[in-house]
């Protein structure tokens, strides 16, 4: 059921995404992110997210590829799988072609291995060796829809089919490689529906927002940005202005950090080796946590124990006001874009009645 617009001006209507859920198919809403996934359902027209990995409402969007086995989210970054074969990213890579137009790329900065083959750019597993496989993006996506999949049939003990959401500014070749990895997962797929549409319809589930105001929804995931301005008109939501920017996300500030720790390090241990796949995974993860926990402190310390006997331990302290210094203009363009989109829409800051900003578990 097509109940999403495809272009500004078009109306959503909640009452639609209510129908859903009277369907005596139980549909799911997938967040299928950067960094994290999830997915949620609509109970007596209440949002629920599901719980699927520990407990936790969130699974990371991680894949590790075993000799026997395929191991997705929290268990896989838990246990010892070679780091190169350990895959994230997905949605960063899914859909395109070539690997040096991919803008915002840090390709020194990732523990895996990529390539191009056949007109898409992907993983290469066990490079070099008897085994070494190519990994399309969305083969790797179908992995983190099969888990989501099953967590929501067991919570709901029925077959389900889903509505997967996607940025804004993702192309027809994006889109079409997320229906691909539906597909692949096994997973009845009714409707792409933009990310900031699926949290304007959230917000006004939840708020009942009032005749003809104005929602500006800045939605900084863990790799995309999407700047959205809604406003209601009887009882519909009208896109007023989509805009935003695919490649800009919590991901590109963790680039900052391990950029800035791996050259603070090498002041004090100049031969230390930052290209072991390894350091490189256990150092991301590190500055995403740690980057996480300034959003409560002014300062941490980014500390992670050496690969090699021959590297010294990792111990760099990162500020409040250093992260900013490092992310300056990351913010700067982040702004620039919400006035992009307010300019789009025709309006002034002052007429924005109501303003949502969604973070992938970041805060500035």
């Amino acid at each position: 059921m097509d109940y999403v617009p495809k272009s500004i001006g078009d109306p959503i209507r909640n009452e639609d995404a209510k129908e859903l859920s009277k369907s005596e198919t139980k549909y799911i809403g997938i967040d299928l992110g950067t960094t994290y996934s999830c997915v949620a359902v609509l109970e007596n027209d209440q949002l629920v997210s599901i719980p699927c990995d520990n407990g936790q409402t969130t699974i990371p969007s991680i894949v590790g590829y075993c000799e026997d086995a395929i191991l997705v989210g929290s268990i896989a970054a838990s246990v010892g799988i070679q780091s190169e074969n350990m895959l994230h990213d997905s949605k960063r890579l899914i859909g395109w072609e070539f690997l040096y137009d991919l803008p915002n790329a840090n390709p020194e900065l990732w523990s895996f291995k990529v390539d191009t083959k056949d007109n898409s750019a992907g993983y290469i597993l066990n490079k070099r060796q008897e085994n070494e496989k190519f990994v399309k993006p969305e083969e790797v996506s179908a992995e983190i829809l099969k888990i989501l999949k099953t967590t929501a049939e067991t919570y709901l003990k029925k077959e389900v089919a889903a509505v997967i959401t996607v940025p804004a500014q993702f192309s027809d070749k994006q889109r079409d490689a997320t229906k691909r990895a539906a597909d692949l997962a096994g997973l009845k797929l009714i409707h792409i529906l933009e990310e900031p549409i699926a949290s304007a319809l959230a917000y006004n589930q939840k708020m009942e927002l009032e005749e003809n105001s104005k929602l500006l929804i800045v939605d900084f995931g863990g790799g995309t940005l999407d700047i959205t301005i809604i406003e209601t008109i009887d009882r519909f939501l009208k896109v007023k202005a989509l805009t935003g920017d695919q490649h800009l996300g919590g991901q590109d500030i963790d680039d900052r950090i391990m950029k800035y720790v791996i050259s603070e390090h090498l002041k004090k241990s100049p031969g230390h080796n930052f290209r072991d796949p390894r350091t490189l995974r256990l150092l991301r993860t590190a500055c995403r946590k740690r980057k996480e926990a300034l959003a409560n402190t002014n300062s941490v310390n980014i500390m992670i124990s050496p690969n090699n006997q021959d590297d010294t331990p990792i111990n760099v302290r990162l500020t409040q006001e250093k992260l900013n210094e490092l992310c300056n203009d990351i913010f700067a363009k982040i702004t620039d874009i919400v006035d992009r989109a307010i300019n789009m829409a025709d309006l002034k800051k002052e007429d924005i009645n109501y303003v949502v900003i969604l973070f992938s578990k970041f805060k500035k």
